[in-house]
C-alpha cells in the first residue's frame, strides 16, 4: 500500500498529461497544404493557344474558403517581350475543392533566339500551409538561331561517319525502276557539292544513289536548310526528305515522313512540300510551290523546313508556300527524332517512267544541309 500511494500520484499526473495532449491534438484540425509543382514547367514559343496552365492544388478539402494570390516576376524571360505579366492574381478554392488552374499567355519574341525564363510567386494564403512558394516557367525557342549540325559537302568522298549508302532494285513501294549503287558514278562529291545522279547505261535500266543519315544524324524540330539544284525530265523525282528514327520498329506511315521537297521532272517549275501519318490508315497533307519563271534545274534554291512541336512551315528562298498545324493531325507523330534521305528516283507511281523526250544522265546537285536548333 506504501508503494502505490508513492506512485498514484505521479501516475495520475502523466495519464491527465497525454489525455490532456490528445485531446488537443483532436480539437485543432490539420490545415490543408496548397501545392504547385517543383518541377520546371516548360510551353513552346509557338504554343496554340499560346498559353500555359499551371494546377494548383489543395493536399485535402477544406470546409473553409482557401485562398491565395500570385504574381510573375520576370527571370531571362521579359513581360511584355515574353509573357504577359501578372501583377494581382487571385485564386479561390471554394469548400470542398482540391483542384484550380491559373492560365499564363506566352508572346512570340522573334528578336529572343534562346530558352528564356521566368516566375510564378504565390504570397498570402488564407486557411492553407503554402510549403512551396514558387514556380519556374520555362519559354522554349523556336527561332532556332544555333547550327548544330552541318555537311558543306567539302570532303574528298561522302563522309560516312553520317551518310549511309542505300542500295538496291525493290521499287521503294513506288514500283520505282532505278537499281540504287553506291559507286562514284552515281554519287560523288566534287568542288564542295554533292552529286546524285541517275543513269540510264542501257535499255530500261536505270541507276542512281541514296543516301540517308539513319542511325548517324537524327533531329526532333528545328530549322533545316539545304542549298541544291535539281534534276528534271519525265520520270524523274529527285527529294530531300526524312523518316522517322523508329521506322524499324513500327513501320510506314506509323514514324511519320517528312518531305522537305520533291520534285516531278516533266514540271521542273514546281516542287511540293508533303507530310505523311498513320490515322486508320495512310493519310497525308502539302502544299507546292510554283516558280514564276525558270526552273529548279537552272539555278540553286534554298529550301527550308522548319519544324516546331506545334507547326510545320515550308518555305523557298525566304518564300513561305505552305504551312501546317500539329491540331489537324490527331495521331502525330513528329515528337520523334528523324534522320534525312537524299534520293534520285526514276519512274514510278507517281511520277511515271521516262519516256523518249528525257535526257541522261539528270543531277541533283546539293551545296549543303545545314540544321539549326
Amino acid at each position: 500500500m506504501k508503494y502505490f500511494s508513492v506512485l498514484a500520484p505521479t501516475l495520475l499526473f502523466q495519464i491527465l498529461f497525454f489525455w490532456s495532449c490528445k485531446k488537443d491534438t483532436a480539437a485543432t484540425p490539420v490545415q490543408p497544404r496548397i501545392t504547385v509543382s517543383t518541377s520546371v514547367f516548360q510551353v513552346v514559343e509557338d504554343a496554340s493557344p499560346a498559353s500555359v496552365n499551371v494546377p494548383v492544388l489543395l493536399s485535402a478539402a477544406s470546409n473553409k474558403v482557401v485562398t491565395v494570390d500570385y504574381s510573375t516576376t520576370d527571370s531571362t524571360a521579359i513581360a511584355g517581350m515574353d509573357y504577359v505579366a501578372v501583377t494581382s492574381g487571385h485564386v479561390t478554392f471554394q469548400p470542398g475543392e482540391t483542384s484550380k488552374v491559373i492560365t499564363i499567355n506566352i508572346m512570340q519574341d522573334t528578336a529572343q533566339k534562346q530558352d528564356v525564363y521566368f516566375s510564378v510567386n504565390f504570397i498570402n494564403p488564407v486557411n492553407a500551409d503554402l510549403p512551396n512558394s514558387r514556380i519556374r516557367l520555362k519559354i522554349i525557342n523556336v527561332d532556332y538561331a544555333s547550327l548544330v549540325w552541318s555537311d558543306e559537302f567539302t570532303d574528298a568522298s561522302l563522309n560516312t561517319a553520317n551518310w549511309n549508302y542505300e542500295t538496291g532494285k525493290t521499287g521503294w513501294g513506288n514500283n520505282e525502276l532505278e537499281n540504287y549503287f553506291n559507286s562514284v558514278a552515281n554519287v560523288h562529291l566534287d568542288s564542295g557539292y554533292l552529286h546524285i545522279s541517275a543513269l540510264n547505261p542501257s535499255g530500261t535500266d536505270y541507276t542512281s544513289g541514296r543516301i540517308t543519315t539513319q542511325g548517324k544524324k537524327e533531329f526532333t524540330y528545328g530549322k533545316f536548310v539545304i542549298r541544291a539544284k535539281l534534276p528534271e525530265g519525265q520520270g524523274i523525282w529527285p527529294a530531300l526528305w526524312m523518316l522517322g528514327g523508329n521506322i524499324s520498329a513500327v513501320g510506314w506511315p506509323q514514324c511519320g515522313e517528312i518531305d522537305m521537297m520533291e520534285l516531278l521532272g516533266q514540271t521542273p517549275n514546281k516542287v511540293y512540300g508533303t507530310v505523311h501519318w498513320n490515322e486508320n490508315g495512310h493519310k497525308s497533307s502539302g502544299g507546292s510551290m510554283t516558280l514564276p519563271s525558270g526552273t529548279f534545274s537552272n539555278s540553286f534554291h534554298n529550301f527550308v523546313f522548319i519544324w516546331t512541336p506545334n507547326h510545320f512551315k515550308w518555305i523557298i528562298d525566304n518564300q513561305q508556300y505552305f504551312a501546317l498545324d500539329r491540331s489537324g493531325i490527331p495521331n502525330f507523330p513528329w515528337d520523334l527524332p528523324e534522320f534525312f534521305i537524299f534520293n534520285v528516283a526514276v519512274g514510278g507511281n507517281w511520277p511515271g517512267n521516262p519516256d523518249n523526250t528525257t535526257v541522261f544522265p539528270q543531277h541533283m546537285i546539293v551545296d549543303y544541309i545545314r540544321v539549326y536548333q
